[in-house]
């Protein structure tokens, strides 16, 4: 067949001009919206999608129509569930992302020539999002912050927020300014019974860190810690 050869357009089918792209001029008149419709009869039926956002109207006041208003029942419960389904995998992908962070921190600890808190600290700043990060020993700590850690230590489940100035001094010094936030995670170093170290991660932005998010990725950073430290006096 000729590559010169012409083909009639029919209506359907016409050439399309710049109203049939409202990128192409700006927003559509009404008009050109009921033109465009009347040459595309199946426009709906190719793209029923946008169905589920059409609004069509209802019978004029005062009557109801019962199957008007369950069906905007049904659009609106579909519009939540799908809703719910995308945070539900937006939180699946953080998950997926936090676990290959955990793999690769627990492969760094495993090739790790020594066991000491200065190379625990050196990979924890090299693999978590932290503006600062500190492995520090419990019992090298100044008075002024295990007082202020007392009530913590008691119940050390990962703190999220903001910390006592004392103990943000000596844990970061001006790595972390008065308006940062911060994570403190307690260890007991090769199993000991009472904990050894606190894992002291900060960030500038004062919600980087805050009570509200969950602290179950923070608890295994310290399991794993806890299993990379040796323990005391060995």
């Amino acid at each position: 067949m000729s590559d010169n050869v012409a083909f009639e357009l029919t209506d359907r089918d016409a050439a399309p001009t710049g109203n049939d792209d409202p990128a192409a001029g700006g927003e559509p008149t009404a008009e050109e919206v009921v033109d465009f419709l009347r040459r595309h009869p199946d426009l709906l039926i190719d793209n029923p999608e946008l169905i589920d956002r059409l609004e069509l109207p209802g019978p004029p006041a005062p009557a109801a129509s019962l199957h008007h208003w369950q069906l905007r029942r049904w659009r609106g419960q579909a519009t939540r569930h799908r809703q719910a389904l995308d945070r539900l995998h937006r939180v699946a992908e953080e998950n997926a992302a936090a676990d290959r962070l955990l793999h690769r921190f627990c492969q760094a600890l495993l090739a790790a020539d020594d066991r000491s808190d200065g190379t625990l600290e050196q990979l924890v700043r090299a693999t978590f999002e932290v503006d600062a990060g500190r492995v520090a020993s419990l019992a090298g700590l100044g008075t002024a912050s295990r007082s202020q850690l007392a009530g913590w230590l008691d119940n050390p489940v990962p703190h999220c927020g903001r910390i006592a100035d004392a103990v943000r001094d000596e844990l970061f010094g001006s790595a972390l300014a008065q308006t940062g936030s911060a994570a403190l995670i307690a260890v007991r170093a090769g199993g000991a019974d009472d904990i050894t170290h606190v894992i002291a991660l900060g960030r500038h932005a004062p919600d980087g860190f805050n009570p509200a998010q969950g602290t179950h990725f923070l608890e295994q950073i310290g399991e794993l810690a806890a299993a990379f430290l040796p323990a005391p006096g060995a």
